[in-house]
């Protein structure tokens, strides 16, 4: 534990940061990766309950916002880098990636990460609610935002959601992720996803993902309730931005390292060597897709939160990531 500790910390403090954001962009799959996947956009679906709290805002036409200071780009800039590079999900990250990287000392790798496939099958769809929740509490400003703003915001927050489905500007309509995913994962195992989706499906299921099911029931829980702020609709609607960029900050490195972690385990297993034929689709769209879904969101949250509601974005962020950090370190602990 001690050694994967020290790596965690090394592998945390090479993140940088350029601008409003950036982790550093590792992987020479990145490179290749084509320009039409480049705007490839993020994340996944899944059945959900009705959100709560999402009516529409009957507010009195002189409580208009759009003459209200914004958050401005340094402090946005500074919570970026406060609250999420260096925050627990970042060495949670580097924890998994350790411990991923030393699969490739064992025998036993592929029954190794059958319960990760499990837990990272059931995440990248747990997502596309989150996002969807998101945007709806934006969109349920109605009557209590400027449209301007409102409207400028939201066509931002779609851009990511509609590259889950493989929806791109200007280019036909590709593989949604989950079919990436799917055949990065047949690549590897040489099995189809369902030989993992029928085992983890169901609440005794073999492979349940239960720390995925905590994860997304957190996400929506604060989503949904605007992380317990109170009934003002703006100010939950502030929250939900900030909790969206959260989300696309940190998947950033979270697939570059992932990128990185299989291709080095890649080699260590000799995969290639024994005929696999990889199919690193996937992790490359998402290893340069995600850095611009991170850009996409900040420019979300400065066109449409108030610079009263810091500390609403403060507060999402901080939420996600005490999560996120809680879901990989779990994983960590899986394969340690």
């Amino acid at each position: 534990m001690n050694r994967v500790a020290t790596r965690t910390r090394t592998r945390a403090a090479k993140v940088a940061t350029v601008g409003s954001l950036r982790f550093e962009q590792r992987g020479p799959g990145a490179r290749r990766a084509s320009q039409a996947k480049c705007r490839a956009i993020a994340k996944r679906p899944g059945k959900v309950e009705p959100v709560e709290g999402t009516s529409p805002a009957t507010r009195a036409p002189g409580d208009e916002l759009g003459h209200q200071e914004k958050i401005s780009e340094q402090a946005l800039r500074n919570l970026e880098v406060e609250v999420l590079s260096e925050g627990e999900g970042v060495k949670a990250l580097g924890r998994f990636n350790d411990a991923l990287e030393g699969l490739a000392g064992r025998k036993d790798w592929d029954r190794a990460l059958e319960p990760v496939w499990a837990e990272m099958a059931y995440n990248l769809e747990s997502f596309n609610p989150v996002f969807t929740a998101c945007m709806l509490k934006v969109q349920c400003t109605i009557g209590s935002s400027d449209y301007v703003s409102r409207d400028a915001c939201l066509q931002n927050l779609i851009q990511p959601l509609a590259g889950e489905y493989g929806l791109h500007e200007r280019d036909p309509l590709g593989k949604t992720h989950r079919q990436l995913f799917s055949d990065w994962y047949t690549s590897v195992t040489r099995k189809p996803l369902s030989s993992i989706l029928e085992r983890s499906e169901g609440p005794d299921a073999e492979l349940a993902p239960h720390a995925g099911r905590l994860l997304f029931a957190q996400m929506m829980r604060d989503v949904s309730t605007g992380g317990g702020r109170g009934d003002d609709p703006v100010e939950q609607a502030s929250y939900a931005l900030g909790y969206n960029l959260a989300v696309e900050y940190l998947a950033d490195p979270e697939k570059t390292w992932l990128l990185e972690s299989f291709r080095r385990l890649s080699e260590g297993l000799g995969w290639e060597l024994e005929g696999r034929r990889l199919d690193w689709e996937f992790l490359e769209v998402h290893a340069l897709g995600e850095k611009e879904h991170a850009d996409i969101g900040h420019r979300a949250v400065a066109l449409f939160v108030p610079s009263s509601h810091e500390a609403a974005v403060r507060q999402a962020m901080e939420d996600h990531d005490r999560d996120f950090a809680v879901y990989y370190n779990h994983l960590a602990s899986v394969l340690e």
